[in-house]
C-alpha cells in the first residue's frame, strides 16, 4: 500500500471523485472495445444503475463518491462511498456499514433511514466488490486481510473522521474485527453482525456431521475455485439465477419495495457478482470450507484493545456458528463484549429483523444503558443447544 497522508476536513478533497469523474469497477480492453461479445451481461454503468433503483427507496438524502486510498499490488484503489446524513441526531461520531461476500451498500436500504436518526452513516463497498475497485489481492491469506485493514484506515484518514462506530456483516464482521486488532483508537463502538470466519473449524467436522462420499467428492473439486464462479460461468442465464435460486433475498425487502419490483434487488446483486472477482478470490484465499477462516477470529480477540465495546448480533436461524459469551470467556475474549441473539433472523440479520437490528445498533451507538433496554433472557430453556449461553433481549425491545 503506497503512502497516504492524512487529511483533515479542511484540506482540499484531492482523494475524493464523484462518479461522473470515476467508474469502477473498471472493464478491460477487450469488453470495451467489443462489449456485444461479453458473456456476462453486465457493465460499470448497468451496476450503478441498478445501485440507484434500490438506493432510491431510501428517503435520507445520500451524497455518493469514490474515495483513493492509494494502491494494492499497483493497482490504484477507489473505494465507492455513500454518506447519508440529516441534521436531526443525537451523535456526532458516524456510523460506518460494511457488508459481506457478493453483496454491496445498498442491501442496508431497510436499515438506514432508522439509523440516520442517531447519527450519519457512511456505508462503502468493500474492495474488490460491488462499484469499488477490483485490486488483485495477495494470494496470501495473511496478507490479504492486512491489505483490506489498511484499505480501511486509508479511507477514514482520507474522510477525516477522527472515531467511527464501525458496523460489518459477515466478511465484513471478519474485516471489522482485523481492524478493532490493529487501530483501536479510531473505534467508538465495533458491531460484528453474524461474523464470518469467527469460531474455529470443528476437527471431527466429517464424523459429527456423517458427510456422503459424494459430497466429498464434489467438494474437493469445487474448493479450488471462487464461491460464484459458477453464477459467472452460466453468463446469459445468471440474471435468471439469482431471481430463481434466491428468492428469499428479494422477499426481504418486501415493506420497502413494491411487490412487482422486487426484481431490482436480485439485479443489484447479479450486477455486483458479474465482474471481476478479485474480492472473492481474496475471501477464497482467507477461508478453509467456506464456513470457516483459515485465521479464525475467536483465538485473536482476546489481544484487543477492550476499552472499546464489541457488540456481536447472530440469527438465530443462521448457518453460521453462533458462539456465546461464555464461549467467548472460555478463549479470554469476553471483556466489554456482548453477544445478541436475534430471534427469527437468519444470516441477513439487517433483511430478516430489520425492526429488531435497528434498535439495538441504534441503542448501542446512542450509548443508551443496556439495564434499561433489555431484558435477559439467558436463563429460559432453549430448543436448541447452540442458543445456551445466550442473553437474548430483543423481547425488551417489543414493549
Amino acid at each position: 500500500m503506497e503512502e497516504v497522508t492524512e487529511i483533515g476536513q479542511s484540506e482540499p478533497k484531492s482523494f475524493f471523485s464523484s462518479d461522473s469523474e470515476i467508474l469502477e469497477p473498471r472493464t478491460g480492453w477487450f469488453r470495451s472495445w467489443f462489449p456485444y461479445l461479453r458473456w456476462v451481461p453486465s457493465s460499470p454503468e448497468e451496476l450503478k444503475t441498478a445501485e440507484e433503483n434500490l438506493v432510491k427507496y431510501i428517503k435520507t438524502p445520500s451524497e455518493g463518491f469514490y474515495v483513493n486510498v492509494g494502491s494494492v499490488n499497483e493497482h490504484v484503489c477507489h473505494i465507492w462511498t455513500r454518506k447519508f446524513t440529516t441534521k436531526a441526531k443525537l451523535k456526532q461520531t458516524p456510523l460506518v456499514m460494511m457488508h459481506g461476500m457478493g453483496a454491496g451498500l445498498a442491501m442496508f436500504a431497510l436499515n438506514i433511514d432508522e439509523l440516520c436518526k442517531t447519527c450519519d452513516v457512511y456505508a462503502i463497498d468493500l474492495p474488490g466488490f460491488a462499484r469499488s475497485s477490483r485490486p488483485n489481492f495477495s494470494c496470501e491469506h495473511e496478507v490479504a486481510e492486512q491489505q483490506y485493514v489498511v484499505c480501511l484506515e486509508e479511507w477514514r484518514k482520507a474522510v477525516g473522521l477522527p472515531k467511527i462506530n464501525l458496523l460489518g456483516h459477515s466478511f465484513g464482521a471478519f474485516l471489522s474485527s482485523s481492524y478493532a486488532l490493529k487501530y483501536p483508537q479510531h473505534l467508538e463502538n465495533v458491531i460484528l453482525v453474524d461474523p464470518w470466519g469467527m469460531s474455529e473449524r470443528p476437527k471431527d467436522l466429517e464424523k459429527t456431521y456423517n458427510i456422503p462420499m459424494w459430497v466429498k467428492a464434489v467438494f474437493s473439486v469445487v474448493k479450488h475455485f471462487n464461491p460464484l464462479a459458477g453464477f459467472r460461468a452460466a453468463g446469459p442465464a445468471a440474471p435468471r439465477m439469482v431471481q430463481r435460486f434466491r428468492p428469499d433475498l428479494m422477499r426481504k425487502y418486501e415493506g420497502l419495495i413494491e411487490e412487482d419490483n422486487l426484481k431490482i434487488v436480485a439485479q443489484y446483486l447479479f450486477h455486483c457478482n458479474a465482474h471481476h472477482p478479485s474480492g472473492e478470490s481474496a475471501f477464497h484465499s482467507m477461508m478453509t470450507g467456506m464456513a470457516w477462516a483459515k485465521s479464525p477470529m475467536v483465538l485473536r480477540l482476546k489481544d484487543r484493545d477492550t476499552s472499546v465495546p464489541m457488540t456481536i448480533l447472530y440469527g438465530s436461524n443462521s448457518w453460521v456458528t453462533a458462539i456465546s459469551e461464555e464461549q467467548f470467556e472460555e478463549k479470554g475474549a469476553s471483556e466489554n463484549l456482548s453477544v445478541y441473539l436475534v430471534e427469527n433472523a437468519g444470516h441477513h440479520v439487517y433483511a430478516d429483523q430489520a425492526g429488531d437490528f435497528n434498535r439495538i445498533v441504534s441503542n448501542v451507538i446512542g450509548g443508551m444503558s443496556e439495564a434499561n433496554s433489555w431484558i435477559d433472557l439467558s436463563a429460559e430453556p432453549k430448543s436448541q443447544p447452540k442458543l445456551s449461553g445466550f442473553k437474548s433481549r430483543i423481547d425488551g425491545y417489543r414493549k
